[in-house]
């Protein structure tokens, strides 16, 4: 006989020998498991799903040098663009959760709406708090904790078709969907506001680019009318004609300088002022009917194989002991 064959005939010898015992422990698992799932606090998601949307740069392609420069000194003329922000990094920044932890929601268990500290009656007395009571900002403490089991319950994830998906759970069906929504709405105010910033950034460079072509374009224009009054065309030469042709030649590139920023400067107030639709929502956060958690038929179905096979495996290392004993 193959050691595998013994193997499993000593396998089912021990479970044989002692089913009683891996019956009782198995049953009590199963029923504990039973108990538990029913028990355990019931956790519901909602979710929504959101899509980046793109806006044209309106900087002239022609102008292009232009556009390194500011980046050297921070700017970018190019124009924002939403799709250029990361998005799971923004829903997953301390920013925004402490935010939604202090806002005060409406909710089931309270009459009248509270912050999700006083939800998850993080603030009531314990052994938590009493070990805060020693602490110079317990308050910070408690938002910390907050914010960590916030972070439990929220997830991101990015789509390789740039679809971006955030769920949360909680244990009041309605409020996961508010708090879910909630989120969309802040990206859109963070997103929007920050692209304004930028743009107002970019009209302010523009500006002060725009004043110094100003006054180059002045400055060339008055060196080629002193040269003209000094040498006029009839008393020309070769020496003045080189000349007056380069005093021109700056003339023109001024005014070309000029004339570009001139229209960026106009297409960068519109920018600054206009209205940015930076997400398209898919989905919007819904109420869920069904619980998502716990998964009470995986709970008792997975607790009560690995009790089997764990008791199994006590029965035969205490089977392996009596053995050598009775030697």
């Amino acid at each position: 006989m193959d050691q595998n064959n013994v193997g499993l005939v000593e396998v089912f010898r021990i479970y044989k020998e002692y089913y009683k015992h891996i019956l009782i422990s198995t049953g009590a698992i199963f029923i504990l498991s039973i108990v538990y799932s029913l028990i355990a606090t019931p956790l519901y998601k909602s979710y929504v799903s959101i899509y980046p949307t793109g806006n044209e740069s309106n900087f002239p392609s022609s102008f292009a040098g232009l556009d390194g420069i500011a980046s050297t000194l921070g700017f970018n003329l190019s124009g924002g663009e939403a799709n250029t922000f990361n998005f799971p990094d923004i829903v997953n920044s301390r920013r925004l959760k402490k935010d939604i932890i202090s806002k005060e929601w409406s909710s089931d268990i309270y009459s009248y709406p509270v912050n999700l500290i006083k939800y998850w009656g993080i603030d009531e007395p314990g052994f938590l708090s009493m070990l805060l009571l020693s602490d110079p900002s317990p308050n910070e403490h408690l938002e910390n904790l907050a914010i960590d089991h916030l972070s439990t319950l929220m997830t991101v994830y990015e789509h390789e078709s740039g679809m971006i998906t955030i769920s949360v759970l909680m244990e009041d069906p309605k409020l996961a969907a508010d708090i879910a929504n909630y989120i969309s709405d802040w990206i859109q105010k963070y997103v929007s506001e920050e692209m304004s910033f930028k743009a107002t950034k970019n009209r302010k460079f523009i500006e002060q680019q725009l004043q110094n072509a100003k006054a180059d374009l002045y400055a060339s224009e008055e060196k080629l009318s002193d040269f003209m009054k000094t040498h006029p065309l009839s008393e020309e030469g070769p020496e003045e004609f080189t000349e007056r042709a380069r005093l021109m030649r700056n003339i023109e590139v001024n005014t070309q300088v000029y004339i570009t920023l001139k229209q960026q400067f106009e297409l960068n107030k519109i920018e600054e002022l206009k209205e940015r639709p930076v997400l398209n929502v898919l989905d919007t956060g819904y109420i869920a009917t069904e619980k998502s958690k716990p998964l009470r038929t995986l709970i008792v179905l997975a607790s009560t194989f690995f009790a089997f096979f764990l008791s199994g495996f006590i029965m035969y290392c205490y089977d392996g002991i009596a053995i050598k004993e009775s030697k």
